[in-house]
């Protein structure tokens, strides 16, 4: 069915079977409905007044199989995380041509786009002729968690390089707490109120993967009475999603004859991912903001009243440059995930992917010392005092030493000692066997990932929730920060041998992010100048040049294939802002070499 409308549903299995009616007497004149070829008796009753469903119910049922609005189940396997990261390029590739000019005719992103595109002109035109109040929000993004991080690195986006479209990214449960509520919810550290922006008419995207979490969906039903320009991204098709279905709803009841030939959601195709941390679905939705971003800039480039109306800082170079960079990414994903776009493993040597697991498999390696430690030690108590042979008392007794001599005790006493620092003797032994450093501190690791807001947040939540049902004792603390503000003033202080740092490095060839990539070294070599023992932390960086700062302490640079980037020093550099804040590729770069 397309959705339960606020309705109570009660499915009658033994109807024929049992005398007895399966509703009390005063519900009996409900319509009841065969199903299943008559096994199957279906009482529906509308609790909500508001809400009008269609009586017939098989007009609401929707086709499960051969339906190409609803993609089938994924298959299973092993290892759900390592699927969906072996399908980012494949992902992505599949969006890009879905956005190509080939698909015009049969692509619904694109059609979503046209609506879309509708709604931004007469935004514009209204722009335009100055008849929107200073308050009037033009676009509005918003999502929780994960969603809400990628949309507001698309509004930031837009915001830069159109500084007059008034682009506003919003978690939806502020927008639940000021406008879903009788006494509103104040944003106490946010500039946001129930009167400082005005969102009648306003273009609305909400981003959520699921179309299901409780605050977006809500959000798509709140704000229907502010604005009809509600649009969303997701993971599949309008009948698929709470939230898809819901927009559905909203243009049918308009009673337009053009409603069929409107669409409102932006679809990733990805389909149902049932792995607790987001790896593709992330990607996946930066991907199709990305050419969500590209169409919305080509739309105001193509006016030059557009242009001038929202300032743009953006120019027709800017834009070949992106997509650019956005098609030849795929080719960097590949190398970067070791699968292709077609969905084949890479087995070459010496790629990107063997470079990042050799990384990955140190410091497995630094997060499951202690484990393995606490095996080691468990194994060494049972089998001596089992047996009643520790080892220097047996040593002892080897070397021919006889049981009443005082020197027993002296070798008891090491044995003592050795089952009081036994844990921290095993950690040396297996420091020393995997060839590690011997100076980090023996305790449970964390890792600070430093990046760009939205990469080190997602990223975070990432390793974080894979190691959310670990055992303690191999289990791992995960912080994030961007380098090029609050990293050093969150978490230098907090530096101890062995601490494992990770850091995104901007493309530096570039000379709208020489700089940034600067502060990213020195950020790091912060960090790493904070020693004990002369050890410090364990860090590393990944970008796309091979040029690296000298930094402090033990450093793995990870250099991401250039074969792939048309953006080399001698490129046209991407052109920035005459204020020289935040420029628009500087916060696209990292994604782009991903």
């Amino acid at each position: 069915m397309i959705d339960l409308g606020g309705e109570v549903v009660l499915l009658d299995w033994g109807g024929k079977r049992f005398a007895n009616p399966p509703v009390s007497s005063p519900n009996r004149h409900l319509a009841n409905h065969q199903l299943m070829n008559g096994a199957v008796t279906a009482h529906m009753h509308q609790e909500s007044k508001a809400t009008t469903m269609d009586r017939q119910l098989y007009h609401r049922m929707i086709r499960l199989t051969r339906n190409q609005f609803v993609k089938p189940l994924q298959d299973d396997t092993k290892d759900l995380i390592e699927k969906d990261i072996k399908d980012i390029p494949k992902v992505c590739e599949r969006i890009q041509e879905d956005w190509h000019s080939r698909q015009v005719s049969s692509s619904l992103n694109r059609l979503a786009a046209h609506t879309l595109g509708r709604c931004l002109r007469e935004r514009l035109e209204a722009r335009v002729n100055g008849t929107l109040s200073t308050r009037a929000v033009d676009i509005l993004v918003t999502g929780v968690e994960v969603s809400l991080w990628v949309g507001e690195q698309f509004a930031s986006d837009l915001q830069k390089s159109f500084p007059k479209l008034r682009t506003l990214a919003v978690s939806s449960n502020k927008l639940l707490g000021l406008y879903g509520q009788d006494i509103s919810v104040p944003c106490v550290g946010f500039p946001y109120s129930s009167t400082s922006h005005d969102l009648q008419d306003a273009i609305v995207i909400i981003v959520s993967h699921s179309g299901g979490t409780f605050a977006p969906l809500s959000c798509s039903n709140l704000l229907q009475s502010t604005t009809q320009n509600i649009f969303v991204v997701t993971s599949a098709s309008e009948y698929e999603t709470q939230v898809g279905k819901q927009l559905l709803s909203m243009d049918m009841m308009d009673g337009d004859e053009d409603c069929l030939f409107r669409s409102r959601i932006f679809s990733t195709e990805v389909g149902v991912r049932t792995a607790e941390p987001c790896s593709l679905t992330v990607v996946a939705t930066h991907q199709i903001l990305t050419n969500l971003f590209e169409y919305i800039s080509a739309l105001i480039l193509s006016d030059v009243r557009f242009r001038h109306a929202v300032k743009a800082t953006i120019s027709e170079q800017d834009l070949q440059i992106i997509e650019r960079c956005n098609r030849e990414n795929i080719e960097a994903l590949e190398e970067i995930v070791g699968a292709t776009r077609f969905g084949n493993r890479i087995e070459s040597k010496g790629f990107v992917e063997n470079e990042l697991r050799a990384t990955g498999k140190l410091w497995a390696d630094h997060v499951l010392e202690n484990a393995r430690a606490y095996i080691m030690s468990f194994l060494y108590i049972f089998t001596t005092v089992i047996s009643g042979w520790p080892l220097f008392y047996s040593i002892a007794r080897g070397i021919g030493m006889d049981q009443s001599s005082d020197w027993v005790y002296a070798a008891q006493t090491l044995d003592a000692a050795l089952y009081f620092w036994l844990p921290q003797v095993n950690i040396i032994v297996l420091r020393i066997l995997q060839r590690r450093s011997l100076l980090h501190r023996m305790v449970g690791r964390t890792v600070v990932i430093g990046d760009i807001p939205w990469v080190a947040q997602c990223a975070e939540a990432f390793l974080s929730k894979i190691f959310a049902v670990s055992y303690s004792i191999a289990g791992l603390n995960v912080l994030s920060g961007n380098p090029a503000d609050h990293f050093v003033h969150r978490h230098t202080h907090r530096v101890v041998r062995g601490s494992l740092i990770i850091c995104g490095r901007p493309d530096g060839r570039l000379s709208a992010l020489a700089s940034a990539e600067a502060t990213v070294s020195l950020s790091v070599n912060q960090a790493s100048s904070i020693q004990s023992l002369g050890a410090t932390c364990e860090s590393i960086t990944i970008g796309v040049s091979k040029v690296l700062i000298a930094i402090v302490g033990i450093l793995h640079g990870l250099t991401l294939s250039q074969n792939n980037t048309s953006l080399d020093s001698t490129a046209q550099p991407i052109r920035t802002p005459a204020n020289n804040e935040g420029n628009l590729p500087q916060e696209k770069a990292p994604f782009v070499f991903l």
